[in-house]
């Protein structure tokens, strides 16, 4: 089960602490005849309290049998233990009554949230203005071109002079890459494929991207300046180009149920942030302590061990 199942076990964890009664009674995991409707579908009963597909339902929809049985079991143990818990004056720790009321608190907050959230419709025109306001630069939307080429990278314009002419001499690119190239694909041969025009300008700088963008299919260009990512410096590259495959703006239609997930996880939000400020304001003054209004002070971190060596 999931952690939201798991979460609805302990409230009930917690009703079945605070209501549970005190009597004496043995299990029954079957059908008792004569004292069990069919209708009723039970699973399990104990004395008085009994365990229904409906209760399944409430903690785990659409549950499978085997899900069901480990459900079972487990009510079953949590009704003895509440009972023995009772018996035992547990039911009248201060500490455990506390915690059982905020775990009963905070389904009901649950329950609520969840009214408010189902609650929260996005209309077709908010679809569609979304569509209009971001097709350009939502990259759900608007896909950019992806490119594959061949490449070696040298230090210097001169080597690269040099590559470029092995490879117009009829020296295969890939083998030149391989032996030559500074850059880590080298191990693939120089090779890059089906990378998005948006990350070959991030890694190689706009002058290399294009060069390749103004290329055709089997070209070979080059020296390229590469002006690499994050200041790694510069380098001149001799380049084969493999193929593109240009970028487009899908339709509304195609990114509909996208936009629409999207949408609706953003007013879900602002709805639940809208209630809780409301209901604050309605609850009017409200006391918080100096010490939890301050902001916390970062962790500190440990210094980083120094690691012996020996000369």
């Amino acid at each position: 089960m999931n952690c939201e199942n798991a979460f609805r076990i302990i409230v009930l964890i917690a009703l079945l602490m605070g209501a549970v009664s005190c009597q004496d009674a043995e299990p029954v995991v079957a059908p008792v005849a004569g004292q069990i409707e069919p209708a009723e579908d039970i699973l399990v009963s104990y004395g008085d309290k009994k365990l229904t597909m409906r209760h399944i339902e409430y903690m785990q929809p659409g549950a499978d049998s085997r899900t069901i049985k480990r459900i079972a079991d487990w009510w079953l143990s949590a009704q003895l233990l509440s009972d023995e818990a009772v018996k035992r004056g547990l039911d009248k720790d201060p500490a455990i009554r506390y915690r059982a009321d905020l775990r009963v608190k905070q389904e009901y907050a649950e329950g609520l949230k969840k009214h408010v959230l189902n609650a929260v419709q996005v209309s077709e025109d908010q679809l569609r203005d979304f569509y209009d306001q971001n097709k350009e630069t939502d990259r759900q939307i608007n896909k950019p071109a992806k490119l594959s080429f061949t490449h070696v990278a040298s230090k210097t314009l001169e080597e690269s002079q040099a590559i470029l002419e092995r490879v117009k001499a009829g020296e295969d690119i890939g083998a030149l890459a391989k032996e030559l190239s500074i850059d880590y694909d080298k191990r693939k041969n120089g090779a890059v494929k089906d990378s998005m025009e948006t990350n070959i300008g991030r890694r190689f700088g706009t002058e290399f991207l294009n060069a390749i963008l103004q290329a055709t299919e089997g070209n070979i260009i080059g020296p390229i300046k590469a002006t690499l990512s994050m200041g790694k410096g510069e380098r001149y590259e001799v380049v084969r180009v493999e193929g593109k495959v240009p970028g487009r703006i899908k339709s509304f239609d195609e990114v509909k149920d996208y936009i629409k997930t999207r949408l609706e996880r953003v007013e879900k939000e602002k709805a639940v942030k809208d209630l809780l400020k409301s209901l604050k304001e309605k609850a009017g003054e409200i006391y918080r302590a100096e010490r939890i209004l301050k902001p916390e002070a970062p962790a500190s971190r440990r210094p980083a061990r120094r690691r012996m060596t020996t000369e």
